[in-house]
């Protein structure tokens, strides 16, 4: 196949790109609801910032560039709140997951390794936090990834996720507000960072139906004897050509929704 042939074929799908992104409905903003990997050693970097992002929260090695933070940040965000608009409900958590992996793809985030199923957990309660990191850290595990990066995967997540426990309250707050004004319960961990020069995120969710009016999710005892839950699973790997065309429009149609990403100093 010629350069020349490949070139049509990518600026081709770059264009298709753009064009689903420009006619993604991401919805109004109502109110304030804040919804990885690098190896150049061999000893494990410390990850320097988290985010909430709309139900999400992530977190990033301290050698990651500001451009590719702000991509993973946006695509999240922009993914979320698409998938949000085409399947609210709350019997459609699949059909969410599948679609926000689609935005992910569109925003220049290509899925390299994914899973969803139902899932199944012992006991009559469990701890919505731990399950999320516990799917993360099985997902990285099965991903093939140079030198320590899947330690550091790991430990920007659950880094992000324990300083939001431990000192941002207020972002905790709007957090779960966020996660139960959506008639699909979820929670998503993620961590982004650089290998070889490549962005890469993994993100781990835990969708959910409730069985009860709760209004606290993480960091406490969930019951779970009446909610049915489903895992998710994705690596994404950042498709530059991708990213770079599609950017503008991501962040102008994200302008109403700026303030569903919180930093998280860790």
């Amino acid at each position: 196949m010629s350069v020349v042939h490949n070139k049509i074929i990518r600026e081709s799908y770059i264009s298709a790109c753009i064009k689903a992104i420009e006619e993604c409905d991401v919805g109004e903003q109502l109110t304030i609801r804040p919804r990885a990997l690098m190896a150049a050693a061999d000893e494990v970097e410390a990850p320097s910032k988290g985010s909430i992002v709309g139900e999400g929260a992530l977190g990033f090695s301290g050698k990651l560039s500001a451009q590719n933070r702000s991509d993973a940040e946006n695509a999240f965000l922009f993914a979320t709140r698409a998938a949000n608009k085409l399947y609210p409900e709350e019997h459609q958590g699949k059909e969410w997951y599948l679609r926000f992996r689609e935005v992910m793809t569109l925003a220049g985030w290509t899925p390299v390794s994914k899973y969803y199923s139902d899932l199944q957990v012992g006991g009559t309660s469990v701890r919505m936090d731990k399950l999320v990191l516990e799917i993360l850290g099985s997902l990285v595990a099965g991903v093939a990834l140079p030198g320590p990066t899947s330690a550091l995967m790991l430990k920007v997540a659950s880094d992000a996720i324990g300083a939001l426990q431990k000192r941002d309250t207020a972002a905790l707050t709007a957090y779960e507000r966020n996660l139960l004004e959506q008639g699909v319960g979820g929670i998503s961990a993620g961590a982004c960072v650089e290998v070889e020069g490549e962005a890469i995120m993994a993100v781990g969710a835990v969708r959910f139906q409730r069985g009860s009016t709760s209004t606290q999710v993480l960091f406490v005892d969930v019951d779970v004897r009446n909610v049915n839950l489903y895992r998710g699973e994705t690596v994404f790997a950042k498709n530059t050509w991708v990213a770079d065309a599609v950017r503008e429009s991501i962040k102008s149609k994200l302008i109403p929704h700026k303030d569903l990403i919180v930093d998280i100093e860790i």
